[in-house]
């Protein structure tokens, strides 16, 4: 007894909470003082080393044995209640816990197994509330994974699953009389999974997959009809639609041939054919494309076909030579300069393709290279920062600004400048 009496002197004398390295050494002194018949400084103990772990997320270990010497101080005091309520925790904590009925008087026994039996019956109550609610939502995913988790340790759900299933089939029913496939199909395969030998579910299972693929061939050929007519827009329609893997591969086989083709054309002509005929075959190539994204790695092959900007030549005058020649070439003017004189500004037409790509990719910076002729005309001479689609684009529409006229002491002079846009879309 007086090794007993300084452990607890000593325990006495640990600042609230219990830190968490003593929590081990603390579940051993309650041990002692349960075991010594002196179950209110054991409870008193095991309150401390619980709030202490209450702030822990880990130690389920500790956990569990607090709860276990909690209950069985409560029961030396017969308080039968607050161990059975101690017993629930537990079981909360592991419902697989099991106490060995050789170390444990048949009262423990009892009173852990009404612990028990309360415990389920809560968790099967929540189970089979959830399992209401799942139906009503339409969750099927979330109501097959609760049956299949708790059917076993909650009977009640068993008796509920055959009504589940039926409810599922007729809501399943009542979305394909809508045509709706998308949504019947999965209730449908839904009360199969919940009653395997649901013969109804099962056949219209069979009716609406066999519908599917017959739209998907459908599909198919009519992109193939609109594609082989040259009917890019409709053809870029009918691919966005298809989910066949197979067919896919084989529409973007053909897709890259004819980009190619597309590639090789204005790589050969391009530096030989005036503006309109090279924004004609831009336009040409951003019809074909099935989504602005595809076949990059062959688009980034064009070449770039700039022009040189031309050379306004000395005026020979009829003045005497010692007065100075009429400058030759363009002003390089920063763009603020420029900006400054525009008169007429036109945006560039978006696509809606184009449309798609600002709405996921938020905004594009473009810098434009652009010559202001004497008259105010624009002519692009390159295009950065986009992709074949946007240049074109953007090239269509800063070919219709108009500027006011640059003079200096020479008269009217034609411009040079870079121009930086930012194509988003309007809020």
């Amino acid at each position: 007894m007086f090794r007993i009496a300084l452990l607890v002197l000593a325990f006495q004398s640990i600042p609230e909470p219990v830190q968490q390295d003593e929590i081990k050494a603390a579940l051993a002194h309650a041990e002692a003082l349960y075991y010594n018949a002196r179950f209110a400084d054991s409870i008193a103990l095991l309150n401390r080393v619980e709030e202490t772990l209450k702030t822990d997320s880990g130690r389920l270990e500790d956990k569990i044995a607090t709860k276990l010497r909690l209950a069985l101080a409560e029961i030396g005091l017969n308080e039968n209640a607050k161990a059975k309520s101690f017993f629930v925790e537990l079981y909360k904590l592991d419902p697989n816990y099991a106490l060995d009925q050789n170390q444990f008087s048949p009262k423990v026994m009892s009173v852990a197994a009404e612990a028990k039996a309360e415990q389920t019956k809560n968790q099967c109550f929540t189970a089979q509330t959830d399992a209401r609610s799942y139906l009503e939502a339409g969750k099927s995913a979330e109501l097959i994974a609760l049956f299949r988790s708790s059917r076993t340790a909650c009977p009640p759900l068993v008796a509920m699953q055959s009504e589940a299933a039926e409810t599922l089939y007729k809501n399943g029913l009542i979305d394909y009389r809508k045509d709706d496939f998308a949504k019947a199909l999965p209730s449908f395969e839904a009360a199969v999974a919940l009653a395997p030998d649901h013969e109804l579910a099962l056949q219209y299972i069979d009716i609406i997959r066999s519908k599917q693929e017959l739209s998907q061939d459908r599909l198919n050929l009519q992109w193939q009809r609109n594609f082989d007519a040259g009917k890019y827009t409709a053809a870029a329609t009918d691919y966005r639609q298809v989910r066949n893997q197979q067919a896919i591969e084989h529409m973007n086989s053909s897709y890259r041939k004819v980009l190619t083709d597309l590639v090789q054309t204005w790589n050969s002509t391009c530096s030989n054919v005036d503006t309109a005929a090279k924004n004609a075959m831009r336009a040409k190539i951003a019809e074909v494309l099935p989504v602005p994204s595809f076949g990059t790695d062959i688009r980034t092959q064009m070449a770039s076909c700039e022009e040189p900007a031309p050379v306004a030549l000395a005026r020979v005058a009829d003045t005497p030579q010692t007065s100075s020649p009429r400058p030759v070439g363009c002003l390089e003017t920063p763009s603020s300069l420029a900006m400054a004189r525009l008169k007429t500004r036109v945006d560039p037409a978006l696509t809606n393709e184009l449309r798609f790509y600002l709405r996921n990719n938020g905004q594009m910076l473009m810098r434009v290279k652009v010559r202001i002729s004497e008259s105010g005309d624009v002519d692009v001479t390159s295009v950065n920062g986009g992709n074949t689609i946007f240049n074109n684009a953007v090239t269509n529409a800063l070919e219709q600004w108009k500027f006011a006229t640059t003079r200096d002491s020479s008269g009217p002079r034609c411009v040079e400048t870079e121009i930086p846009l930012v194509l988003k879309l309007a809020q």
